[in-house]
């Protein structure tokens, strides 16, 4: 059985919604997978200051989305019941939290958070709260400087409600929240999110070893350049000691933007594959499984579906999911009886054991988890040919379809072929994509997990080997 390498194991994201998405999911999967296989347990850590993380990871655990030993803590509601180690408050830092006549966010029956929001509705300051209603911190994001600019600090207070501890922005908060978190112990960082990869680009500790998962495609529609809300992070691949994305093809482009000193691998999300899949049986209707909003583009499923049932009029389109699209997706359908929008269910995923098809038209994708779970369920996949995912679960006319990107006609006719395909033909798919998605069970992505692992381990034992050179160097300047 693979083993991962030995030492604590940390997941830091930016935050876990409730209807959460493909990210997330994935998030959930490996560290499922890390805390079965693994000698230490996963503590995955979220930064946003939502009122309601602690509910969201109380929910979870109630789902069984999470494994006994996976916990998953939110920096904010962590400050509320432990101290940090910060540097003195000083009365330059603007302490002066807010009255209970704030704008109050009551969640559970309990005050969480107070808030100051200037006249353009941009959060001033964020005082949390502890059960109790004491102030355990606030963060105050409009501090003059001498300059006539702002800063931001984020103060801890005693349950008395004495200043205790300061930090100068958030990102010094974030440092010191691992520090003690890992404790100087050997310790794995795996960073989901791209917002807090900014961050952790520059979090460089000894006994830290970390790693930034790639979760969508880096490069525009066009695919000529690297994404805005990327360019930073893609700007210094080589501050992480290692960069993972879900395709060797994603990989193999990022290589020609980063050069080559990064180390960048490439692992896949684990799919499960359920047991005594059903390929016999007829199946009817398509299924969407997605977060509605516009990358997503499921008004072209919805469009594909109407335009199939021309010919196919028995033909339905069950949509899981839910986001800023949802209203104007329901109004294209048209109070279309055959055409149901089901909302987010955690369970989604348990349809593809029925449908005939699933519909995938994202603009960009990483690995598509949902095509290889579709797939793993003998439902056979319609997808739009972006990078990246698709392409390398799908063997077109085998064991699903491939479509050209933003085609409706073509994802149209893509599902009136399947609808007129004998049932011989469609169990034979339905067995072949179950063989296809069985490449990527656990075992083997673990294997993977392992392996990239202990690479970025090695690589950081060499750079810290410099880190101490540049050290004694700066030492030695100092002194002259």
């Amino acid at each position: 059985m693979t083993a991962l390498p030995t030492g604590r194991q940390f997941v830091l994201t930016w935050g876990i919604p409730r209807d959460f998405g493909g990210l997330t999911a994935a998030l959930l999967q490996r560290s499922r997978l890390f805390d079965r296989r693994g000698d230490a347990p996963v503590h995955v850590l979220t930064c946003d200051d939502r009122e309601d993380a602690a509910e969201v990871a109380a929910e979870l655990t109630r789902r069984g989305a999470l494994s006994e030993r996976v916990r998953v803590t939110n920096l904010w509601d962590w400050l509320r019941e432990n101290d940090l180690p910060g540097r003195r408050v000083r009365a330059a830092d603007g302490f002066d939290p807010l009255p209970d006549s704030a704008v109050e966010e009551p969640t559970g029956g309990l005050t969480r958070r107070r808030i100051r929001v200037d006249a353009n509705g941009t959060v001033q300051q964020i005082d949390h709260l502890r059960a109790d209603g004491t102030l355990a911190v606030s963060d105050r994001r409009d501090v003059p400087r001498a300059s006539g600019r702002r800063r931001r600090v984020v103060i801890a207070c005693d349950p008395d409600g004495t200043p205790r501890a300061a930090w100068n922005g958030v990102r010094e908060v974030y440092r010191s929240w691992l520090d003690h978190l890992t404790a100087g112990e050997r310790s794995f960082l795996l960073v989901d999110s791209k917002a807090m990869a900014r961050f952790a680009a520059d979090y460089r500790r000894p006994h830290v070893v970390v790693l930034h998962i790639v979760h969508g495609s880096h490069l525009t529609d066009d695919g000529t350049a690297i994404r805005a809300s990327r360019a930073e992070v893609f700007g210094r691949l080589g501050a992480f000691d290692a960069v993972v994305f879900c395709t060797e093809r994603q990989a193999r482009d990022a290589r020609r933007h980063a050069g080559p000193l990064p180390l960048l691998a490439a692992v896949a999300h684990p799919v499960t594959i359920p047991p005594d899949v059903d390929v016999t049986s007829p199946r009817r209707g398509a299924v969407v499984v997605s977060r509605l909003a516009p990358i997503k583009r499921v008004e072209d499923a919805v469009d594909a579906v109407r335009l199939a049932r021309r010919d196919h009029p028995g033909l339905t389109l069950d949509v899981y999911g839910d986001g800023p699209s949802r209203s104007l997706l329901e109004a294209r359908a048209a109070a279309d009886p055959a055409i149901r929008f089901r909302g987010f269910q955690p369970a989604a995923v348990s349809a593809l054991a029925t449908a005939s098809v699933l519909l995938m038209t994202s603009r960009s994708e990483a690995f598509s988890m949902v095509v290889a779970e579709a797939m793993a369920s003998g439902c056979l996949p319609i997808a739009y040919d972006v990078p990246y995912g698709p392409r390398e679960l799908i063997d077109d006319g085998r064991t699903g379809w491939l479509v050209p990107a933003g085609d409706v006609a073509a994802l149209a006719d893509a599902v009136r072929h399947a609808a007129d395909l004998d049932d011989a033909t469609l169990t034979r798919m339905r067995r072949d994509a179950i063989a296809r998605a069985r490449l990527y069970d656990e075992r083997a992505i673990l294997a993977r997990w392992a392996r990239t692992l202990r690479r970025a381990d090695r690589r950081h034992a060499l750079r810290r080997r410099t880190w101490r050179f540049r050290e004694v160097l700066r030492r030695r300047l100092r002194v002259r």
